[in-house]
C-alpha cells in the first residue's frame, strides 16, 4: 500500500485539505498533528543523547525514547493517509447499505474499523505524553519549550480523536458497543488531558528557571 500524502510537498497536502473534497479531512489532519508532536519528541531526544549539559542517565533515557519514538513515527505517518482510505471504505459501504439492507453489516464494520483506528491513535497519544513527562526532567533543558509545544499538540489531538471516534458512532445500531466505546474514550481522554495539563505546567515552571542558563 502506497501512502501518497507522504511523498507530496506539505503545501499540496494543505491545498487538498482545504479543497471541496472529503479526503483528507479532520481525521487525517489530527494524525498529522500527532506526527508533528512525535517528531518534536524525537528532536528533543536527538539534542539530549550526546549533550554535555545532562548526565549519563539522561543520555540513556533519551536514547530509549528515541528508539521507541522512531518506531511509532512510521505508523503514525502511514495513518495520515490511512484515515482517508478508511473513510473511503465507509463511503463505499454506506452507498451499498442504502441499496440493500443486507449490506448494513459491512457498513457497520467499516465504521467500527475507523473507531478502532482512532483508538490506536489515542494509545500513541498516551505513549508520547509519557515521554514528554520524562523529558521535562531528563531532556536537554534548552529544548523544554519544544516539549511544551509537543504536549500542546497532543492535547489537541486527544480532543480531535474523541470527535473522530464519536462521529462514527452515530450510525451504528449497537447500543452496548456505543456505550462501551464512549465510556472507554471519555475515561482515557480525561486522564490524558489531565496529564497534558500537568506537563504544560511543569514546562512553564522550568521555563521560568532558564533565565540564568547559558548556551545550548
Amino acid at each position: 500500500m502506497e501512502y501518497r500524502y507522504l511523498d507530496e510537498p506539505l503545501c499540496n497536502y494543505i491545498e487538498n485539505l482545504s479543497a471541496k473534497t472529503p479526503c483528507p479531512g479532520g481525521g487525517s489532519a489530527s494524525i498529522l498533528s500527532l506526527s508533528l508532536a512525535n517528531a518534536l519528541i524525537l528532536m528533543v531526544c536527538n539534542f539530549t543523547v550526546e549533550s554535555k549539559i545532562v548526565d549519563e542517565t539522561s543520555h540513556k533515557i533519551s536514547k530509549e525514547i528515541l528508539d521507541k519514538a522512531n518506531e511509532i513515527q512510521q505508523y503514525i505517518n502511514k495513518g495520515i493517509e490511512q484515515d482517508s482510505i478508511i473513510y473511503r471504505e465507509i463511503q463505499k459501504t454506506a452507498k451499498l447499505a442504502k441499496k440493500d439492507f443486507n449490506n448494513k453489516k459491512s457498513y457497520y464494520d467499516a465504521l467500527k474499523n475507523s473507531v478502532d483506528f482512532h483508538l490506536k491513535m489515542l494509545n500513541y497519544c498516551n505513549e508520547i505524553l509519557e515521554w514528554s513527562k520524562t523529558l521535562v526532567e531528563k531532556g536537554n533543558p534548552y529544548l523544554i519549550s519544544d516539549i511544551g509545544v509537543a504536549t500542546s499538540l497532543i492535547s489537541g489531538v486527544i480532543k480531535a480523536t474523541r470527535i473522530n471516534i464519536f462521529v462514527n458512532l452515530r450510525e451504528i445500531q449497537d447500543k452496548k458497543y456505543i456505550s462501551e466505546i464512549i465510556n472507554r474514550v471519555e475515561n482515557k481522554s480525561g486522564i490524558l488531558i489531565d496529564t497534558s495539563q500537568k506537563i504544560i505546567l511543569s514546562v512553564e515552571k522550568k521555563l521560568s528557571n532558564l533565565e540564568n542558563m547559558e548556551g545550548k
